[in-house]
């Protein structure tokens, strides 16, 4: 054997191909949207777009819940008033609570008008959260008055809780007046919040025996 002759050295076998490999490979699949979801967050945009829309149509609205407040609150400020009469004592408080009464009423006849335009049901308390605690507060007071009455210190009573009833009514009136953007509604709280105002005076300067 020739001591110079070298052994071949094995040759490394082709392996397949770059492009082979990646024929072969899983190809990855793109992933569709369920038709049902894909229609259903449409749906929810337009919806969202749509009170969009709506809330800047009717930026110069009354604020419903404020305008149910007072329209609720001087509903049944004048029914008390009106039921107080035949247990009041003194003459000149049943004097300033019989003004009371016609100016509440008138109140209530203004306040009408915006609050059919809002489509507010003030004798739904079943259904309307906001008239539904009005009216409760009021019965509270009805039960005072009516331990009063019984105590024989009703005009003194009826007093404090008149003058709360007033003020409170005055504190949402201007609260409406601020939030609202419609002029006739501001004209109606002014005028007749301007016309509360010397009945309140009047109940605050009565003493009662």
């Amino acid at each position: 054997m020739d001591p110079n002759y070298q052994q071949p050295q094995p040759q490394p076998v082709p392996g397949p191909g770059l492009d082979y490999l990646n024929a072969i490979a899983p190809q990855p699949q793109s992933k569709t949207i369920n038709p049902l979801i894909l229609w259903g967050l449409i749906g929810a945009a337009l919806i969202t777009v749509i009170m969009i829309v709506i809330g800047m149509a009717s930026g110069g609205n009354t604020p419903t819940k404020q305008l149910t407040t007072v329209g609720a609150s001087a509903a049944n400020l004048q029914k008390l008033t009106e039921g107080a009469d035949n247990n009041i004592q003194s003459s000149e408080l049943r004097s300033i609570n019989s003004s009371l009464s016609i100016t509440l009423a008138n109140t209530n006849r203004d306040l009408a008008v915006p609050i059919k335009q809002q489509k507010i049901n003030l004798k739904n308390v079943k259904k309307n959260k906001t008239v539904a605690a009005v009216a409760a507060g009021y019965a509270e007071i009805g039960e005072r008055l009516e331990d009063a009455r019984l105590n024989g210190v009703y005009d003194r009573t009826y007093v404090r809780e008149l003058t709360f009833l007033l003020k409170t009514l005055h504190a949402d009136m201007e609260e409406l007046y601020n939030s609202s953007r419609s002029k006739s509604l501001k004209t109606t709280l002014e005028t007749n919040d301007n016309n509360l105002a010397p009945l309140l005076e009047s109940l605050e300067a009565f003493k009662a025996d």
